[in-house]
This record gives structure tokens, sequence and C-alpha cells, in this order.
């Protein structure tokens, strides 16, 4: 395997230095080089030398491990020899992807002429009461829509369906959940398992509606507004200049001590610094990054626990196994991220900043949050079908949405523009939402086992073990097998979305 692992840590070394220039684009604006990077990469790949070696080893009798080695290596080279037509659309794709992240990244909003941060319209969709500056607000978030339409979105959009027809894929949904190792059939019962859910969703938001807005339909724009209506204390103002001890001090009652992992903050924003919040791996075991945008407000601390999961697991990766850290599922990536997230509203967490007595709204409002965020599913959907339907305008983009949100929650067309492209995973990580939803489901079933093994109402009772189980049973195999695989090795069963709706 000498040979092999040699390549991969020649990859590695590029792939290494890809992620250090997105850091700076991502938080500065600045491109240095990033096209070139693809560059260096895609002629390493394309290499027929490396590739016949790669085939040579995917081809060997190995041990299982070394056969999961080759094969996310072979897995990954493979594309880059199946046709020249392939390889320089790939090289336009990546070029166009990196042009309209620029856009997105330093793009600003405007509100009433001034601009704003995405932070400020989320505090406004939180806490003001007039509920038309609330929509006002919402719909700011279009204004990114037209610039991302101008510089080529649809383009990008036709590229990737044009590949994946190349590649030989239905389309490019298929190719994007096969280069995941996810069955391509995986989503196609939830429409039919969300049906049921439906009325009670509805129900639950026609309640809320009447509580706290004196009226019978709540919109996206009184979303936020209705969370801090049930918990109030979640837009608490609190001082966040000591981020880093409320974490570490978190992160120890798992036994994982931040002190010893290489992670990099930059959670203040600035001009032309991209208002989402990201984990850069850098690499793994080595140098972790993360991107947020905060101002003080408690329930930001919700992005810095999710991108610190992102970093701790980097960390819990072993440094040596650059084969088989490339084959961790984004799902498993995700549903850790999205598992210290949400301890947000438990007392193992708020602790530091509020007494007992905010644990109803809390429990209340995680009620409310497991049931409105099956309405994400929409998001999933559009997601893929952007990719199964003629796209070739901006209108087009805008009925899809309406439809998809239409048939699935019964949601009637906005007035105006639906805001979409803010989103930016659409334009750089597309086909890759369900791995939140899917990572929450991730989340219940390892709850579930994890209590049912110790017999524990909560894992807060036993965190350092729970610490130790996820550890052992979850990042330490998770790239020996494909993301199916583990869910079954790990409670017995197949994937369903019944682990997070029962």
């Amino acid at each position: 395997m000498e040979k092999l692992l040699e390549m991969a840590t020649k990859l590695d070394e590029m792939q290494t230095n890809l992620s250090k220039l997105s850091w700076v684009q991502y938080t500065a604006g600045y491109d240095f080089g990033i096209d070139n990077a693809y560059k260096e990469m895609n002629c390493f790949l394309e290499d027929k030398n490396n590739y016949e070696l790669a085939l040579e080893y995917f081809k060997k009798d190995l041990n299982p491990v070394n056969k999961r080695r080759a094969e996310i290596f072979y897995s990954m080279i493979r594309p880059y020899h199946l046709s020249n037509e392939l390889n320089q659309l790939n090289q336009k794709i990546q070029k166009k992807k990196n042009e309209l992240s620029m856009i997105l990244n330093t793009f600003r909003f405007k509100l009433n002429g001034k601009e704003v941060s995405s932070v400020e319209l989320t505090q406004i969709l939180s806490n003001e009461d007039n509920r038309e500056l609330r929509k006002k607000a919402y719909f700011a978030r279009n204004q990114i829509n037209k610039p991302l339409i101008d510089g080529g979105f649809i383009d990008l959009i036709n590229m990737r369906k044009e590949y994946a027809t190349l590649y030989g894929d239905e389309d490019f949904v298929e190719y994007s959940l096969k280069q995941d190792e996810l069955s391509p059939s995986i989503f196609s019962n939830w429409k039919d398992e969300l049906k049921p859910y439906i009325d009670k969703l509805d129900s639950k938001r026609l309640e809320y509606a009447k509580r706290f807005l004196n009226c019978d339909e709540m919109m996206p724009w009184d979303e936020n507004y209705i969370m801090a209506k049930i918990s109030p204390i979640r837009n608490r103002i609190v001082d966040m200049s000591n981020y880093y001890e409320i974490l570490r001090k978190f992160f120890l009652n798992f036994g994982l001590d931040l002190d010893k992992f290489n992670i990099t903050y930059d959670i203040f924003s600035r001009k032309n610094k991209s208002e989402w919040g990201y984990n850069f791996p850098i690499k793994a075991g080595v140098d972790s990054r993360i991107l947020a945008n905060v101002k003080n407000r408690y329930h930001e601390y919700r992005v810095l626990l999710h991108e610190t999961g992102h970093g701790v697991h980097s960390f819990l990766l072993k440094e040596e196994e650059i084969l088989l850290n490339q084959g961790v599922s984004g799902i498993i990536s995700e549903g850790i991220a999205n598992l210290f997230s949400s301890f947000l509203y438990e007392e193992i967490f708020y602790s530091d900043f509020f007494d007992k007595s905010e644990e109803l709204g809390f429990k209340e409002l995680v009620e409310y949050n497991r049931l409105s965020h099956l309405r994400s599913i929409g998001s999933i959907f559009f997601d893929q079908e952007l990719y199964r339907n003629e796209i070739n305008s901006l209108d087009d983009i805008y009925n899809l949405y309406f439809k998809i949100n239409k048939d699935l929650f019964g949601d009637e067309p906005f007035d105006e523009a639906p805001p979409f492209a803010y989103t930016i995973h659409y334009t750089t990580h597309p086909i890759y939402l369900h791995n939140y939803f899917m990572g929450d489901i991730t989340c219940e079933m390892l709850r579930k086992v994890f209590c049912k093994r110790y017999g524990i109402n909560n894992i807060t009772e036993k965190p350092k073990e729970f610490g130790e189980f996820l550890i052992n049973e979850v990042i330490n195999p998770s790239g020996l097998y494909k993301y199916e695989e583990l869910f079954e090795r790990i409670s017995g069963e197949e994937f369903s979305l019944r682990w997070y709706l029962e």
C-alpha cells in the first residue's frame, strides 16, 4: 500500500493548499489562486500513471481495511479518466463556482437604503414586533438572486446537468448521491412518510400564530420571532468575548479538551467576509478553522457549537489515515456537528448563562423546532429539483420553488420573489442540504441507541461515556463504511425517517 499512500499524501497536500486559499477568500474576500490550485489538483488526478496505480490496487486481493482505502482513492480518481470532455467541463464548473462564490461572499443586503449584515437581518426577524418590518427584512434576502443569476448560476446548473449526463447517470442528483455513496432511491419515500405529519405541523403553526400573532397564519418572516416568544431568553444579549472558555468547558463534559486541538476561530462580521458559518478542516488532526458571524446573542452559540463540533471531529480523525478520512460521509460530519449544537437548550450548556427556571421554555422550543424542522425538506427537494427540471430563467426557479412548497406543505406563492440564492449551498455544495436533516436523524438514532444501552433517559446523564461511544462507535469506523452501512451497524436497523418522526 506504500505507493498508494504516497499518492494520497500528495493529493492531500494539494487539498490542504486549496482549503487554505478558500479560507482567505471566505474570510477576507481575496482570491490568491484558487483556480490554479484546482488546475494543479486536476492535473494530478488526470495523470494516467496515477490512475493505473489506483486501478491496480483496486483490483488487488487486499484485507478489508486496505480494500476500503483502495476503493476510496479509485472512486476519487476514476471520474478524471472517462473522457477529456468531462475533464474540460469539470474545470469550467470549478471556475464558475469560484466566480459565484466571490459574488456571494462579498454581497451585502440593504434595508431602507442602509447596508445590513445577515446577522442584523436575523435579529430583526427575531426581535422586531412590527410584522411588516420583519417581512421587509425577510425579502431583503432576495436581493442576491438576480446578481447570482447575472453571474451565471443557471449556466452552472446546466453545466452540472451536462456533466452528469456525460458521466452516464440519470441526472445530477443521482450522480451526486452515488459520489457520496448513497442509494439514489434513499429519498423516494420521504414525501409519503412526511404526509401524516403535515396536519400536526400545520396545527402547531396555527396554534402559535393565534397565540403570538393574533392571526390564523404563520409566515416565514414570523418563524424566528415566534421562537423568541416561546423562549425570550434565546435572544438575550450575552458577552461573547469569552466564547472560547465557554465552549472549552462544555466540551470537557464529554472528555474532549479543545486546548489539545489547533482550532482557529474568526467569529465577528466584517466587510468582504462570508456571512455564513463554516468549518474549514484544513488538514485532519492538524489544522481546523471556524468562520462565524455573531453579535452577542445567546442563540448565536448554536453556530459556534455546530462548527466546533466539526472541528473536534476533524481532530478525532487519525491524521495518518488520509484515505479513510476521505471516506467519512458528510451526513456523519453534519450529524456530529448538529448533535453538539442541539445542547444549546440543555442545562449542560445553558447553566453558564441562565438558571433552571428557563428549562420549560427551552423544552417547548426544542419540541417546536423538532416539528418545524420538517419544513427543511422543502429546501432539500428544491436543491434536487433544480437539476430535474428545465431552468432557463429566474422565473423558472421561482415557479419551481413555489411548486415544491405547495406540493409538500400547501404553501401559497409569495407576492414577492422568494429568497433562495443567499443559501450558498445551492451554488457551492449542490445536493448537500440533505446532510443536515439526515444528520439530525443520525443524532436521534445515536441518542436512542446510547440511552438504551446505558438504561438512561438523556445522554447528559453520562456525557463522558457518550464521548467515548461517539469516538469508538461512530468516528473511528466512519471511514470504513458507507453511510447506510454504518447507520445499520450502529442501530441494527436500516436508515429511515421514522427515527426522527417517531
